[in-house]
């Protein structure tokens, strides 16, 4: 996911002083690396703070033991345009995420939830960072805390709840003026659901510390309905609305449950940048 200052940061948010920003889609998510959403800016500090809030644990997490090995191709397009904006390949094999962009963009994101951290890796550039989970966590549990500071819960999400769409398989949530509209399928695997999920909370983390994206709490709350349901999204459609316009974008998701030789070459590759691409700090990492 584009799909979240520098997030090893002990120094305590000041005041939350401004919700909304630039009004210009960021291609980032509407689920992961790749999803998208309008972007918002957020000026982060809550004085006296100290990150002492603290958030609660993502529900879906699985047992990397249980974990199944698959792939999922995300496509995403902007109202009726029927050209792609972003499309994304994510590989899910023993317990670590690839998020890898098909087309220009740059970045390649390794979630590897065994070792507590997530890995960024820039193609052009030869570059490479990191940040722990640990660190995503405390960034949401401020942002948490500044928000309700702020009398900003409701504006921002943390109160959403979801609710049954108007097609069987269907749900929405909502949160100010953005709103999901989720198209689901079972899933074919028993842990296929909370894996996806899984993803789904760090990449929403993740962009939360880059500063990316809509704010992360509605979708995150989305993520850990369907898994519970045991459901996967089809389609998940974002409508962002800024005064008399709305803005459309929708991401189609396809799940196949198995990884083919391609699939496994790809990895070897990543893990080849990994070990060669140059250490940057996380607020240096370039934005694609």
């Amino acid at each position: 996911m584009k799909a979240d200052f520098a997030p090893t940061s002990s120094a305590p948010i000041r005041r939350l002083s401004r919700l909304f920003g630039s009004s210009s889609p960021s291609p980032l998510v509407l689920v992961g690396q790749g999803v998208l959403t309008l972007a918002m800016t957020v000026m982060w500090g809550l004085a006296g703070a100290g990150g002492q809030e603290v958030v609660r644990a993502t529900r879906v997490e699985v047992d990397p033991s249980t974990k199944a090995a698959f792939r999922v191709e995300t496509v995403i397009y902007e109202g009726t345009e029927p050209k792609p904006q972003s499309q994304h390949l994510m590989l899910f094999d023993a317990g670590l995420i690839y998020d890898m962009p098909v087309g220009v963009d740059a970045t390649i994101t390794v979630f590897d939830p065994v070792r507590g951290r997530v890995v960024l890796l820039h193609k052009l550039q030869k570059v490479k960072t990191s940040v722990s989970n640990e660190s995503l966590i405390r960034i949401a549990a401020q942002l948490r805390a500044a928000a309700i500071e702020a009398k900003a819960a409701r504006e921002l999400g943390l109160e959403a709840k979801v609710g049954a769409g108007e097609t069987p398989d269907s749900y929405t949530i909502e949160f100010g003026d953005t709103k999901y509209f989720a198209t689901t399928q079972a899933a074919f695997n028993d842990s296929l659901a909370e894996q996806y999920a899984e993803f789904t909370v760090w990449a929403c983390r993740l962009n939360l510390a880059r500063q990316i994206g809509s704010p992360p709490f509605a979708r995150i709350t989305l993520a850990e309905f369907l898994a519970a349901e045991k459901l996967l999204p089809r389609q998940i459609r974002l409508e962002v609305r800024r005064g008399l316009k709305t803005r459309i974008f929708r991401a189609e998701h396809s799940y196949v449950g198995r990884l083919s030789d391609t699939d496994r070459k790809k990895i070897g590759e990543v893990g080849a940048m990994m070990a060669g691409f140059e250490e940057v700090a996380f607020a240096e990492f370039p934005i694609d």
